[in-house]
């Protein structure tokens, strides 16, 4: 392959501040090149304006533009249009088509949406009028959870969260198993699971739990009866389970319309217990008691450190994405990271609203963790921050560094680009059949291939070869591969929109 001509990236970083917790960072950054001390092998960047490009023209050509800091100082949502030719309208872009096969994470996003939005607001509430949550075996609290419980035990007045309407009802719920670790209680009125369901998500949760401890951190007791509990009832369609923080607050400091367990209780979708749907989704089941368990535990161990534990969705998902890979539930990763690259390209990776995507989340903390090693979700976990700056500190980085690092390497990994382990992630190159892709889930090139082998007609998903206008988040990127022989490509933005491409 022929090399490509090697030019440094230069844009000046005007201002950037970050809504990093209930005050703005501001954050300064200046004159952010790109790293020429170990460059990658065909490294080329793009800049604003007429960009002539030297590849072999053999190859496959590609592009990746991407928003790496903003000059607007109070609004992380920012987008900034941008467009990209190559040639003028010699050559034709290829993008992908979501395929008509569904995806869990289509499904559940919607839902998941809710509770995260209800779950934020709350939090924020709490931390601004200094509400307090309750501290290990307080004297205050109901207790309306049993402080004793053995199989049969009956669990009364339960508060179920609507999370559709933000509602909630009243709910009777027994005890149908009890681990090493855990209670799990059936709603009333259930039919109640099987011998092997039972053992499956006992077995799994007990598993779980240890790895929770090793590498994030230990719950708060707060009821007091030693074990955290799981209540397996009727929830709407698509929300596999979820971890309400306001359970972990005294009832009597709560406004009227909300209300709270006051117990280490994490919900967990019945309707997936059912036999057809079992079958299907019983690894995602098992992943969503681990996920909803890391939750859990972040709220506790920084509310324990007096610490904000509103920490931004983006970032708390994508921990508890990585939770399901340290307990090897791999194959709903590949769901996530599929959904992202077929219908969710150019949305930022720092939202914490509705454009969230729990695969671009969970591949950039996975990054994180191959990267600097698992000491930097601890490091989160303790940080007086709550978002980018968290971040910046477990990790030692510039974000904008980071994310530049972050989406060279996906576009160049596992390409034969590069061996500098910043952009070439041997763990997101194993070939599918090995031991490596099966704990992995996923081949990062193969996965992108895939979803360009499907083409689009339609013109709103990243670029065309006109100069359409098209919409970047902050910290978002989106790739196009071109399909003809490209002299130069045209980049038009803001000073914010840079690019890179390669071709093999």
């Amino acid at each position: 392959m022929k090399k490509l001509l090697i030019i440094p990236l230069f844009f000046m970083i005007l201002s950037c501040a970050y809504d990093d917790s209930d005050n703005l960072y501001n954050h300064a950054y200046t004159n952010i090149q790109g790293d020429t001390s170990a460059p990658l092998i065909k490294e080329n960047f793009l800049t604003i304006g007429n960009n002539q490009v030297n590849y072999n023209k053999s190859k496959t050509f590609h592009t990746l533009i991407y928003q790496a800091q903003s000059t607007v100082t109070n609004n992380y949502t920012i987008t900034n249009g941008y467009s990209i030719s190559a040639n003028g309208q010699q050559v034709q872009d290829i993008r992908p088509v979501h395929p008509v096969f569904p995806k869990q994470a289509d499904i559940e996003k919607d839902i998941k949406e809710k509770i995260n939005d209800i779950n934020k607001n709350f939090q924020q509430f709490a931390y601004k009028n200094n509400i307090k949550s309750i501290d290990k075996n307080t004297n205050i609290i109901k207790r309306t959870i049993p402080q004793s419980v053995t199989i049969g035990t009956k669990w009364e007045n339960i508060n179920l969260l609507n999370v559709d309407n933000d509602t909630f009802s009243t709910i009777s719920a027994t005890c149908i198993a009890v681990s090493e670790n855990a209670y799990f209680f059936l709603q009333d009125g259930l039919t109640t699971l099987t011998n092997e369901q039972i053992t499956e998500i006992t077995t799994a949760f007990d598993k779980d739990y240890n790895l929770i401890h090793q590498y994030y951190g230990e719950e708060t007791d707060t009821d007091g009866n030693g074990k955290v509990s799981f209540l397996i009832a009727d929830l709407p369609d698509g929300l596999l389970g979820f971890f309400y923080t306001a359970d972990k607050y005294s009832q009597q400091y709560l406004q009227q319309n909300i209300k709270s367990n006051e117990a280490d209780v994490l919900y967990v979708n019945y309707n997936y217990f059912a036999n057809d749907k079992w079958t299907l989704y019983q690894t995602d089941l098992k992943a969503t008691f681990i996920h909803e368990f890391q939750h859990m535990v972040l709220f506790d161990s920084r509310t324990r450190l007096n610490l904000n534990p509103d920490v931004g969705t983006w970032l708390n998902e994508g921990l508890s994405m990585l939770s399901e890979y340290y307990a090897g539930y791999s194959a709903p990763l590949y769901n996530y990271l599929y959904n992202y690259f077929s219908i969710n390209q150019g949305i930022s990776l720092i939202t914490n609203d509705s454009s969230q995507d729990y695969g671009l989340s969970y591949l950039f903390v996975r990054y994180l963790q191959i990267r600097f090693g698992d000491d930097f979700i601890k490091k989160i976990y303790s940080s007086a921050y709550t978002g980018i700056m968290a971040v910046e500190e477990a990790v030692g980085m510039d974000f904008n560094e980071l994310f530049l690092d972050f989406v060279k390497m996906i576009l160049v990994t596992g390409r034969n680009v590069t061996t500098d382990t910043r952009y070439n992630i041997e763990e997101f190159n194993y070939i599918e059949g090995t031991e490596g892709y099966t704990r992995n889930g996923f081949n990062l090139a193969s996965l992108i291939d895939e979803v360009y082998s499907y083409n689009s007609e339609d013109s709103h998903f990243i670029t065309s070869t006109g100069y359409n206008n098209k919409q970047l988040g902050m910290y978002g990127f989106a790739i196009t591969r071109w399909s003809g022989n490209i002299d130069y490509i045209t980049l038009s933005g803001s000073n914010s929109i840079a690019g890179m491409y390669s071709a093999w």
